[in-house]
């Protein structure tokens, strides 16, 4: 199977922090901007760069828009070019557009045209902050769809040298125990066993809802 291939549209820092970040994980990328500049910078990093309006639709129509498994769009403060861009992309056939809004109601305004994802940065990394402030022992959080949440946990002391087939996780809290962060090197031991005995310093990544994952704390 060959590499997965994304165009990223608008390169400012946003874009070009994913579009490096896919390549650095060996995804074919096309990077677009209408910024020379922008271009220049990436033009060695990147699979390949193209200078070039993307609310065109006869550019957007050169790209062979159906070979890419997705494209990702972000144009800084001009909301009017996401959302042209979007409209263009979901008509041409496009798989996956996900797409940086600038606010809530720029977000509903662009999954009504087509995007099928989109994301606000800023509001996102607050929630994060926020969550993991709140918590005296929640170390990170990334939310999910619905209730649900994959956090980053610092174990409660009731925990301590107890093994995992003890502590019961899914059956006592209803939490799916991901992977533990531990050891000299903070490495990650995924689907740890049922043998596995919680140690000081460790940090337990888990699946659940944000209720069930609260309640390890008490």
């Amino acid at each position: 199977m060959g590499s997965r291939e994304f165009a990223v549209i608008g390169l400012g820092n946003f874009g070009s922090a994913v579009a490096a970040e896919l390549s650095g994980l060996k995804c074919k990328v096309t990077a677009i901007d209408v910024n020379k500049t922008r271009i220049q910078e990436l033009q060695n990093k990147i699979h390949l760069v193209i200078l070039g309006n993307a609310t065109e639709r006869a550019f957007l129509e050169q790209l062979e828009v159906e070979k890419f498994d997705g494209f990702i769009i972000s144009t800084g403060t001009d909301s009017h070019a996401s959302i042209l861009i979007s409209l263009h992309l979901k008509e041409l056939g496009a798989k996956k557009i996900i797409v940086k809004a600038n606010s809530e109601d720029h977000a509903k305004i662009l999954r009504k045209v087509g995007a099928t994802e989109t994301i606000i940065p800023e509001k996102q990394m607050a929630i994060r902050l926020a969550h993991s402030l709140a918590a005296s022992n929640l170390v990170d959080y990334l939310p999910l769809t619905g209730e649900f949440c994959v956090a980053e946990i610092t174990p409660p002391p009731k925990f301590i040298d107890k093994s995992l087939l003890e502590l019961k996780l899914r059956k006592k809290h209803n939490i799916q125990l991901i992977a533990i962060k531990g050891g000299p090197d903070k490495g990650f031991t995924y689907g740890p066993g049922g043998d596995y005995r919680i140690k000081e310093g460790d940090i337990l990544v888990a699946l659940g809802r944000r209720e069930d994952i609260d309640k390890i704390q008490e």
